[in-house]
């Protein structure tokens, strides 16, 4: 049987060499449609099973999901989107990409979950967690043994991960600090919502929130810090009662999910118009709360790209394990309000 070569992809696709190699390691520049035909071509001439059965197995990817209500219903269906456009992409190239879903955020059950994935096979891994001991010693247990991982959504600082993929949180906090600071100005209280701070990504939000805030003056007893556990319950009690005990509270920052739940906590007082609320992901319920005017201010994190990236990331790495990879890969903070959402 004729061995498929690059050069032969190429001329039937009627582009360069150099095109096919752009898209067999995802380098930017390819017209979408020219990507597509080629990525057709390398299924159906048999190139993509040549690759694999020279690698001797297929090379398979585990992505951990975190249970426990860490991604809504809207963002986990944003994440899905990215990872299986990576798994579209990877797998003629001799890749399987396996999605792994945790009920909890529980160290014991990831650590579970990584022995099933390691027994059928494990290439490289990606995962979101809480930021832990258990955590750490899990994933320098897993990189001792030679098989790469990476962090996305929320870093594991501290570990020997390959690198994060997410948005750089510490400072996407100043920038929500910033909007607020301008509109609180001298005076009135500032209430800061926050998810879980085990999670390091809700805690570097808070941190570069308060950081910014500082620097501009407003001192800590402007300032209350609430955890919410990202419940919408306990969310709404939590801001109600806040709005409440505080008449002159001026604005609201929620560092965490349920930005419904103080939507409808303000609405419910006598407070509508008069507090900012600034909060994170873009989503069909923030969107509608913006165009309403109950929310200011929304903060997009890009949670597709977090799903793509970490897939593609891996296979590279795992191609060419002494290719450089920078230690974080950040998404573009986007302020986004109700004339360009």
């Amino acid at each position: 049987m004729t061995r498929v070569t690059i050069q032969m992809i190429a001329e039937y696709a009627g582009v360069s060499r150099g095109t096919v190699d752009r898209v067999l390691h995802d380098r930017p520049n390819v017209n979408p449609d020219i990507k597509e035909r080629i990525m057709q071509i390398i299924q159906t001439s048999g190139y993509a099973a040549q690759m694999a059965q020279s690698a001797g197995l297929k090379k398979r990817i585990g992505i951990l999901l975190p249970g426990n209500g860490w991604f809504y219903a809207d963002l986990k269906r944003e994440w899905l989107r990215g990872v299986n456009d990576a798994r579209q992409m990877v797998e003629p190239l001799g890749f399987e990409v396996e999605v792994v879903e945790c009920e909890t955020d529980l160290p014991y059950e990831f650590a579970e979950k990584i022995e099933l994935m390691r027994a059928h096979g494990l290439d490289g891994l990606a995962i979101s967690s809480k930021n832990n001991p258990a955590i750490r010693k899990l994933i320098d247990g897993v990189v001792q043994d030679g098989i790469p991982v990476l962090t996305y959504n929320s870093d594991i600082p501290g570990s020997r991960r390959l690198c994060f993929v997410g948005q750089d949180l510490h400072r996407s906090g100043k920038v929500a600090a910033d909007l607020i600071c301008k509109f609180a100005g001298r005076q009135g209280e500032i209430l800061v919502v926050a998810g879980n701070l085990e999670i390091d990504a809700h805690r570097q939000r808070v941190n570069g929130f308060m950081e910014k805030c500082a620097g501009e003056g407003i001192g800590a007893d402007r300032l209350t810090l609430v955890e919410s556990f990202n419940e919408y319950v306990l969310t709404y009690e939590k801001v109600r009662e806040q709005l409440e005990q505080k008449p002159s509270l001026r604005a609201i920052y929620m560092a965490n999910e349920s930005v419904a739940a103080c939507a409808e906590a303000i609405a419910r007082s006598d407070r509508r118009g008069k507090i900012m609320v600034v909060g994170n992901d873009l989503i069909a319920p923030t969107r509608k709360l913006l165009a309403e005017g109950t929310v200011d201010f929304i903060i997009e994190q890009n949670v597709y790209w977090q799903g793509y990236e970490p897939v593609m990331l891996l296979k590279k790495y795992i191609m060419a394990p002494n290719s450089p990879v920078e230690p974080f890969l950040f998404t573009n903070i986007s302020v986004i309000n109700s004339e360009n959402m």
